[in-house]
């Protein structure tokens, strides 16, 4: 994502809807900034935030089951083997 050109609310909600969080989060953070005061965009700042963890939560699980999946494959194939 370029970070030139005008950073404004709408941009960040194009990229959050696109699942560019990090890209929304930086310009939310940037705006927030700037006006210090402006409860909504706190607010926005803060679900953004909390959908990212919940991402990563999501990825972590995710290469986990992998992982058991994985391992269990290898067990399978070495008690068909022996």
């Amino acid at each position: 994502m370029s970070g030139g050109g005008i950073r404004t609310a709408t941009l960040a909600e194009i990229y959050a809807r696109q699942g560019h969080l990090t890209e929304a989060c930086g310009i939310y953070e940037e705006l927030a900034a700037q006006r210090p005061d402006d409860p909504a965009l706190a607010a926005r700042l803060v679900e953004l935030r909390q959908e990212l963890r919940l991402r990563a939560m999501d990825e972590g699980r995710r290469s986990r089951v992998e992982g058991l999946r994985s391992l269990l494959h290898r067990v399978q194939r070495r008690r068909r083997s022996a």
